[in-house]
């Protein structure tokens, strides 16, 4: 048994147990014990309220997911694509034209959703 990697280990397993109790520790005594109502509201982008909140699950931000989920793996791709450069170039410059046509039409779309606030709000139902 190597004891060098089991004593690595249990160190940073320790090591990183304490971190998150000091955190906490630290967190329980800066943060106001008792309930109150500006600490449990809910703010849009850390201002204060100025009428009631839409809901507690919205969908705003989903566009924005849509267009991440879209160009980070293609920037990855990308990455990988740019190391081969030096050895195939031509080849590696199609492959970049190739993905960069298929980037566009999902960052297009998660751009042009975002910007269209009525598809996120929520619609209240009117009680009769």
């Amino acid at each position: 048994m190597d004891y060098n990697a089991l004593v690595t280990f249990l160190l940073a397993l320790s090591g990183g147990l304490g971190a998150g109790l000091l955190s906490y520790a630290i967190s329980r005594l800066v943060a106001p014990p008792k309930h109150s109502t500006i600490k449990e509201a809910r703010f849009e982008a850390g201002n204060p309220p100025s009428k009631r909140g839409r809901g507690w699950f919205t969908m705003q931000y989903y566009a924005y997911l849509v267009v991440f989920l879209t160009v980070e793996p293609i920037f990855f791709y990308l990455f990988l694509l740019l190391m081969e450069t030096h050895e195939m170039y031509y080849s590696v410059v199609q492959l970049f034209v190739l993905i960069m046509l298929m980037l566009a039409p999902p960052l297009v779309f998660g751009l042009d959703a975002a910007n269209r606030i009525e598809l996120w709000k929520i619609k209240e139902r009117k009680e009769r």
